[in-house]
């Protein structure tokens, strides 16, 4: 531990940059030991040197430096047992003096430096209302940083830092968000609702052979079917179908090449069907329209014949007389 001293980055940090500072700083990689790197998020890196001698001359070129700058991130060299924390506290209000946020983390560590955040929107760029506050402390001091601050005037301050647990606003217990929160319905089901309209729009929606089908090749397929000649059917008599384009006009059939021309056919109700409509074509039975036969009159039946009423008999028949 004599010989271990802990780096401390800013955002942006890596351990490239640790070893261009160490070699900036006369450390070559015949000094250290090992080099190894932090919890995740933590920004944090140990650097172990060979000797002790190597390790004290480091830290006292360091400390008069105060922190390291390279490529526009500060690293900060403490010696092991005490790390450098930034923390950055959210909902404070503009008329805050640093001062009074001083005094308030004086308890947890050595305060380093409090400086306002920047905000950047395009080609504007100013201060935002969140602070970071660098204190330097130990592991116990730094479990001991609460997460939410309260103010004489009634005012709130939420304090984060990297690498540690959340604390959820909802239900006030530490290790997950508001919106993952099971306490809160309202984040359980809106969660559910975005994830099943996620499947519904990832889920491709089948088409059939009809909707493949663009504009153009139907108006295709539909000239295509036109413009084929009109197809000859043969029937079980004989007779030869020639089929119509047009609606409306009747079927003609062939027969050794001569036309016969159909006529229309109505249908009408026999029997105990007659009187009401009837429900399908099994029920009706064609008649043809039309047609009529001029039957030839014999004249001996135009003659009168006179009745001669049998009294005898026990019927009434009626027999004509010769």
């Amino acid at each position: 531990m004599e010989r271990t001293v802990k780096a401390q980055g800013k955002r942006g940090c890596s351990m490239q940059g640790v070893v261009n500072v160490l070699m900036k700083n006369g450390v070559s990689d015949t000094d250290i030991e090992w080099l190894a790197s932090g919890p995740p998020g933590s920004s944090q890196y140990d650097v172990t040197f060979k000797t002790k001698d190597k390790c004290i001359s480091f830290l006292n070129r360091i400390q008069m430096q105060s922190s390291v700058s390279h490529q526009g991130v500060q690293y900060r060299f403490v010696k092991y047992g005490k790390q450098i924390v930034s923390c950055r506290i959210h909902w404070l209000p503009a008329f805050v003096n640093d001062k009074v946020i001083a005094d308030i983390f004086e308890k947890f560590g050595t305060v380093m430096s409090v400086e306002y955040d920047s905000l950047k929107i395009g080609d504007f760029s100013t201060h935002s209302g969140v602070r970071v506050v660098t204190v330097e402390c130990d592991r116990v001091q730094q479990e001991s940083i609460p997460h939410i601050i309260q103010f004489e005037c009634g005012t709130r301050a939420l304090i984060t830092m990297r690498g540690r647990q959340p604390l959820c606003l909802y239900c006030q217990e530490v290790g997950h968000v508001r919106n993952t929160c099971p306490q809160n319905i309202n984040a359980i089901f809106k969660e559910k609702v975005s994830v099943s309209e996620n499947n519904k729009d990832n889920t491709p929606e089948k088409k059939t052979d009809g909707e493949k089908q663009t504009d153009g090749e139907k108006r295709k397929e539909t000239e295509k079917h036109t413009d084929q000649p009109e197809q000859k059917k043969i029937d079980d008599e004989g007779f030869e179908t020639v089929g119509s384009k047009k609606k409306g006009k009747s079927q003609g059939r062939k027969k050794n090449g001569e036309n016969i021309q159909e006529m229309d056919v109505e249908t009408e109700v026999r029997g105990s069907k007659r009187g009401r409509k009837a429900d399908s074509n099994e029920d009706m039975t064609p008649m043809p329209k039309n047609k009529f036969k001029v039957l030839d009159i014999d004249p001996d039946d135009l003659e009168e014949h006179p009745l001669v009423i049998d009294l005898d008999s026990q019927d009434l028949v009626m027999t004509p007389a010769e």
